[in-house]
């Protein structure tokens, strides 16, 4: 759960704090806790879906598999999960905007993480919005942004979700 502090500052934070609302602060505030992005009720089967989707709306889209780092385009057509070697991760990063995100793989379900203290001004909250959007988009789910990287993140209370079957985005 989130840390509540006064909504004069978003300390602690290195220099000044540039998030232009107070939500913004409580949303990314710097607690040495990860941001989980998740779509709800998704399992490993989507993950092809999804991937399809970002080729198309990230920024950039990198493929890391074990030192190897790739860039993954709009038109590659290859499916980068199928080399992932028995009892081996992978990570998927995508870039929106100036803002980075990182899928640990395999998981089960669609699962991104990012730190919050790279959220450092309304444009890198932008960039969060618009990857939300995105994800959920792309699986026709609520995308939902939690604290912590925790089994059972269900149970944590959203952050920010975006709801596509209306179009709406939350905030704490």
């Amino acid at each position: 759960m989130t840390t509540q502090r006064p909504h004069d500052d978003c300390e602690p934070r290195p220099g000044t704090c540039h998030l232009p609302e107070p939500w913004m602060c409580d949303v990314f505030y710097v607690d040495g806790s990860l941001r989980d992005i998740t779509i709800t009720d998704t399992d490993d089967t989507h993950w092809n879906q999804v991937l399809h989707h970002l080729r198309n709306t990230a920024d950039q889209l990198t493929w890391y598999n074990g030192a190897d780092a790739q860039d993954i385009g709009p038109d590659d057509t290859e499916d980068p999960f199928a080399t992932i070697e028995d009892g081996y991760t992978a990570t998927l990063g995508v870039r929106y905007g100036h803002t980075r995100f990182s899928a640990h793989l395999p998981v089960d379900g669609i699962e991104f993480s990012l730190w919050p203290d790279d959220i450092e001004d309304g444009t890198h909250v932008a960039d969060v919005l618009r990857f939300l959007t995105e994800l959920g988009t792309a699986c026709a789910r609520p995308a939902v942004l939690t604290a912590e990287t925790v089994t059972g993140h269900h149970q944590l209370p959203p952050l920010i979700t975006y709801d596509p079957s209306t179009g709406t985005t939350t905030h704490l």
